[in-house]
């Protein structure tokens, strides 16, 4: 089975994560049906703090779910917390499916400001940090790609009803 067949556990990846307790905000596909509009997405997309220690904790994460590195030319690294800031982003297969690993995003603001502006979400016993609705429009439109502005349109439609409401995304009406 090649990468691109590996279905997406978005649930086991979130479990590890949780179980080596890294800070991380998650981004991407399964931000965007966080936010009401489900769509299909084949990785979990997420920003983790940039300090060494949880850099390590990922690190440890990425080999527990037998992750390989998917980037050319760098498919032998061994993934450790000193190769992770090397990239701005990291693509991995992993047996429960990909992940990317980012440490800039256009349009995206700084860790500790997503952090602090995420929602959090269970997902049974674990808690997910989920971007902000504002600010995960604002990477979608600054990443321009049609599948992008596809999201921003169904997040922004008033016609459209999000599965859960945030501090950043007011109340929608008619108006808007």
């Amino acid at each position: 089975m090649t990468e691109a067949e590996i279905p997406l556990d978005a649930e086991r990846i979130l479990r590890a994560l949780a179980e080596h307790e890294v800070a991380y905000v998650l981004i991407g596909g399964l931000a965007v049906q966080t936010h009401g509009h489900v769509r299909t997405t084949n990785d979990a997309d997420l920003i983790p703090a940039p300090d060494p220690a949880n850099l390590a904790r990922l690190a440890a994460t990425l080999r527990a779910l037998d992750a390989r590195i998917l980037n050319p030319g760098n498919e032998t690294t061994e993934i450790d917390a000193k190769m992770l800031p090397r990239a701005t982003i990291w693509q991995f297969a992993t047996r429960d499916g990909g992940i990317d690993v980012m440490h800039e995003v256009p349009g995206g603001r700084s860790y500790d400001e997503l952090s602090e502006r995420a929602l959090s979400v269970q997902l049974g016993d674990i808690n997910v940090p989920v971007v902000g609705l504002d600010d995960l429009i604002q990477m979608k439109l600054a990443r321009g790609r049609p599948i992008d502005l596809s999201d921003v349109a169904s997040l922004t439609d008033p016609a459209v009803e999000p599965n859960i409401k945030t501090p950043q995304s007011p109340e929608r009406d008619s108006n808007s």
